[in-house]
């Protein structure tokens, strides 16, 4: 299947001190249609990792917002894979509000990791030959180019990893890294700004019972992200625009 839609109701849980969608509860939901996508693809982490000793890990993610949903407002979300090159697939992500206007759009690029030496591998052959890429569809504009480094930490949180932030690939989700980033961007940007993009890179993975630390800068318009570890290794460098 090139594409899969669904619509979702936001719900009370998933919505912020405005009543508005969290960035954490989209990136969540973006997550769960790329999963579901390569339910119906058969190329899913369980089909992966069982039969083939590789799964899904996220590379890169980038959001647009025009508006985000409220509370309790009805959506609908769309998911295909727009490209595959030698390491990566290029999955695009849109969502619709009831009028049918687009409000939210996003690039994200996946590479697959070999469990066993939990490093990237290329993408088999085999899958490029069951993935169907959407050509129909107005691509989202692929997300490219470095993110600017800190130079100069401005604001900074700590936080332990505990056992609920570990998915089924017994590592932290990338949700939760969206959400500690956010928690280093001062608190009058989030009670009064308005998010316009989100863009991370995703370099290294974390598991249960590390100590990270989540860091940023003001730019132009925005902020530059950073969450380290307790041995200092980066683990994931980002961008907001605001």
């Amino acid at each position: 299947m090139e594409f899969i839609t669904e619509s979702y109701r936001i719900r009370i849980t998933e919505v912020d001190a405005h009543s508005k969608l969290t960035i954490p509860a989209l990136n969540g939901l973006l997550q769960e249609m790329a999963w579901r996508h390569s339910v119906v693809a058969k190329v899913s982490v369980h089909d992966l990792s069982a039969q083939h000793n590789i799964s899904w890990v996220l590379s890169r993610l980038k959001i647009w917002i025009d508006r985000l949903p409220n509370y309790d407002e009805t959506v609908t979300v769309k998911t295909y894979v727009q490209d595959i090159d030698k390491y990566f697939y290029h999955r695009d992500f849109k969502v619709f509000d009831q009028e049918g206007n687009e409000i939210i759009r996003a690039n994200s690029v996946w590479g697959l990791m070999d469990i066993v030496r939990r490093r990237i591998t290329s993408v088999p052959d085999w899958m490029r030959a069951i993935t169907p890429t959407d050509t129909n569809e107005k691509y989202v504009e692929k997300v490219s180019g470095k993110i600017l480094g800190i130079s100069n930490v401005e604001t900074e949180r700590r936080f332990d990893i505990r056992w609920h932030d570990i998915d089924s690939n017994q590592h932290v989700n990338n949700t939760k890294y969206v959400e500690w980033l956010l928690e280093s961007i001062p608190t009058d940007t989030l009670n009064n700004g308005t998010l316009r993009s989100i863009d991370m890179i995703f370099k290294n993975e974390s598991i249960f019972g590390d100590k990270i630390t989540t860091q940023s800068q003001s730019i132009e318009h925005g902020f530059i992200h950073r969450i380290l570890n307790q041995n200092g290794q980066e683990l994931v460098t980002g961008e907001t625009i605001w």
